[in-house]
């Protein structure tokens, strides 16, 4: 695969030259909302996705092509830090090119202090933290088992305490899932002990990998931004957040899209769906055609495709 790609026009970084430093789609969550599609592997697990040969050839090359771009940008079809050669690569295009480094991370490996040191030698980490509360990190980014809230947070302080360049917060709402008050009253406090350069907010713009994935309004993100206080912004254009769909719209699809990928309990599916006659009927419908599986564990229901 060709590792070295762009330059694209980035919203945010200009003329951003990118670097894969993992295949489509290895990675660390499963995102609703991720515009790259559904997790193939789903894995913290670092290893050489890419070899470092691939890699050197490609930042020798950025190098050549300096001219075309504003930013050279480490990112992946995944989590561009599960590739062990990570640190290593940063310092080699630190020591090679001139123009600024970024990193695109979803916070998943930033409690590695090799990781954390590395990324700290950057112009600018640009990190994800949608949720701040367990149960709206488990239903909206979809981890790896392993992979806990509390290490992301504690990891993201840590780095900005020893940054060089700047740290900024990506924060993507989902509606109905990490946009209630207590996950912002949360989301605030954990800003606060963060302490980012920037907090920037988003919502779903572009077609999601489960499409119960649903935006916000650039009204509702407005009110956000005034809660957050101080650094917050928005990066939604308003005119390219998707049209909500209604809730029974394509329901039953929307269901088997989000089981398609894992088991998952009542509680979970009603904490999305909402806990209604039209939710149930849909879902009893979908088991009685053979389309679902009702299985009992640990006395809790869960459903499956």
């Amino acid at each position: 695969m060709a590792i070295l790609f762009g330059p694209v026009k980035s919203r945010r970084l200009g003329l951003s030259l990118g670097v894969e430093l993992v295949p489509k789609k290895i990675c660390s969550m499963d995102c609703l909302y991720c515009e790259v599609g559904k997790t193939d592997t789903l894995t913290l697990i670092r290893a050489e996705y890419i070899p470092w040969d691939e890699i050197e050839r490609a930042l020798y090359l950025a190098k050549e092509r300096e001219g075309e771009y504003d930013v050279l940008t480490f990112t992946g079809s995944g989590e561009p830090t599960l590739n062990i050669h990570f640190e290593r690569a940063i310092y080699f295009a630190k020591s090679l090119i001139k123009k600024p480094i970024a990193v695109l991370t979803n916070s998943s490996t930033i409690h590695l202090e090799s990781v954390r040191k590395a990324l700290a030698e950057v112009d600018l980490v640009l990190a994800s933290l949608d949720c701040a509360l367990d149960k709206s990190f488990k239903l909206l980014n979809r981890p790896v088992k392993e992979l806990k809230l509390s290490t992301i947070i504690e990891g993201l302080k840590g780095l900005r305490e020893i940054m060089k360049g700047e740290l900024w917060l990506e924060v993507l709402f989902v509606k109905g899932i990490n946009d209630q008050p207590e996950d912002l009253r949360a989301l605030k406090e954990a800003i606060s002990k963060i302490k980012p350069h920037k907090v920037q907010l988003n919502t779903v713009v572009r077609p999601p990998a489960y499409r119960i994935a649903q935006p916000l309004t650039f009204e509702e993100l407005e009110r956000i931004m005034v809660f957050l206080g101080e650094g917050a912004e928005i990066i939604t254009p308003k005119e390219k957040i998707l049209k909500p769909l209604g809730i029974k719209e394509d329901l039953n699809e929307k269901i088997l899209d989000y089981l398609a990928r894992r088991p998952a309990p009542l509680t979970e599916l009603t904490a999305i769906f909402g806990e209604n006659k039209e939710f149930s009927r849909i879902l009893e419908e979908l088991v009685s055609a053979g389309k679902l599986k009702r299985v009992l564990h640990q006395k809790e229901i869960f459903y499956s495709t």
